[in-house]
């Protein structure tokens, strides 16, 4: 699938999650993440909080033109939104903001188009059970994951709330050895994107049922919602491959983290040739 489509794919379904794109933007709260915000010098960009600011730490930025900063701030104390601008090309600068005994990130660029508001909202508590993704979101997740290098670098707002982690471990399953090479985390939709990189040592090519690949947290398998996989390992190759996990087996939220330990669970082959 071509990056423009790809690019398609994602603002259709994440605009429903409150991944805006444009010079209107909405993000959930999330103290992990390093939000990015772009700014102009014809026009304020404001940002604003659910409530009150506690403090505000920056670097390349001043609330006075003769500092002659590469960013210009006006804030009130007390308030629960700032204003930023851009004084010349190129510039850049860095936020620490402290709402409500957190640290939020936030990095400033003149690079691209810029936003003219950005408004982070408090996520809403969730019931203990939910429906999983629609299997269009879970396209969106893994197109999103196999082309994550390059929207990290031309469209860093698609992937500035994606957790990354490359663990490089691996499994012996027979003939085969299975590595886990990177997991992508997706917390709005309660689900993680794994790279696998299967290897098969033997003489005859290893088949088995994409439908029946899982995740292996501990004792527990997590059933795969969606794949990549083609079913077959040619002997003596290598094949790489994505699994999709969203939520727990009984279809509960599972809010897995990355730090798990993650195994993945291939089927026993069908059949050797």
């Amino acid at each position: 699938m071509e990056l423009r489509t790809v690019l398609l794919t994602l603002i259709l379904c994440l605009a429903g999650a409150g991944t805006a794109l444009g010079q209107v933007l909405r993000y959930p709260l999330d103290d992990r993440a390093t939000y990015t915000v772009r700014i102009g010098t014809d026009a304020p960009t404001t940002v604003m909080f659910p409530g009150p600011v506690t403090a505000l730490d920056a670097a390349g930025i001043s609330t006075s033109p003769e500092d002659r900063p590469q960013v210009l701030l006006s804030h009130q104390a007390g308030t629960r939104f700032f204003t930023v601008r851009a004084l010349r090309a190129g510039a850049t600068a860095a936020a620490n903001v402290v709402f409500r005994d957190r640290v939020y990130a936030l990095a400033f660029t003149s690079e691209g188009e810029p936003h003219r508001t950005v408004t982070f909202y408090e996520p809403t508590g969730e019931p203990a059970t939910s429906q999983r993704p629609r299997p269009d979101r879970l396209l969106a997740l893994l197109d999103l994951a196999k082309n994550y290098a390059v929207l990290a670098q031309q469209y860093p707002a698609l992937v500035q709330r994606v957790e990354r982690i490359t663990p490089n471990t691996s499994g012996v399953h027979g003939e085969l050895t299975a590595a886990i090479e990177e997991v992508f985390g997706f917390s709005d939709e309660d689900a993680l994107v794994l790279r696998i990189r299967a290897e098969n040592r033997g003489e005859h090519d290893y088949r088995y049922a994409p439908s029946h690949l899982g995740v292996r947290i501990g004792s527990t398998v997590f059933p795969v919602g969606l794949t990549d996989a083609d079913g077959v390992i040619p002997a003596g190759r290598a094949a790489v491959f994505h699994l999709v996990v969203a939520g727990n087996p009984d279809g509960s939220q599972a809010r897995l983290s990355l730090k798990n330990t993650f195994a993945v669970a291939l089927p026993a082959a069908a059949a050797r040739e």
